[in-house]
């Protein structure tokens, strides 16, 4: 995290035990997001002014790159202690599913890899079939088809003609793709 936790208490004064359960909820946010700028927690106990409907507010900001994870969540005051710890729990139980949620949909993005340029040479040729092999130039024969032609003219191509291609697996083994005809 690139800066301090800053966390708020509003209408209450915090036991030691509260302190260090936020800062360790806190330190666990980072080992679902691993770049959280900031994190705000600011809870509100109950207000000393109202009797009844009082609640107990936990509201949590955590800041990363894109839009930030905004949680409140709120309690009904019947026993104090363990609201405030309910309350807490689920803001952060909240706050980590939306971040593993925000990890998945922008880090957990596979990115599309092309396979490496080959180079080889046409080996045989099956002209009226349309298909062929190719001799590459690690000694492995590909095979390949009329469709898979990008750079030529399928009725020129000829046994012995230098091409370039990507290599690819099939159901039936290797076969080459993106075949262009060097001159």
């Amino acid at each position: 995290m690139e800066a301090s936790p800053n966390i708020t208490f509003r209408h209450m004064e915090p036991t030691d035990s509260v302190r260090e359960d936020i800062a360790n909820r806190v330190a666990e946010l980072e080992k679902f997001h691993p770049h959280i700028i900031s994190c705000d927690v600011v809870v509100n106990g109950p207000s000393k002014k109202h009797v009844t409907g009082q609640e107990i507010v936990v509201q949590l900001t955590v800041q990363v790159p894109g839009p930030d994870i905004r949680v409140s969540q709120s309690l009904g005051r019947s026993q104090a202690v363990e609201d405030l710890n309910l309350a807490i729990h689920k803001a952060f139980e909240t706050a980590d599913r939306q971040l593993k949620e925000k990890v998945r949909k922008m880090g957990g993005v596979d990115v599309k890899r092309h396979a490496e340029i080959i180079h080889g040479t046409i080996d045989r040729l099956f002209e009226g079939e349309g298909y062929g092999f190719i001799k590459a130039d690690d000694g492995n024969e590909v095979y390949f088809e009329r469709d898979n032609l990008t750079g030529g003219d399928w009725n020129e191509v000829k046994v012995d003609m230098k091409v370039r291609f990507r290599e690819a697996e099939g159901d039936k083994g290797p076969y080459a793709m993106n075949v262009t005809v060097l001159s």
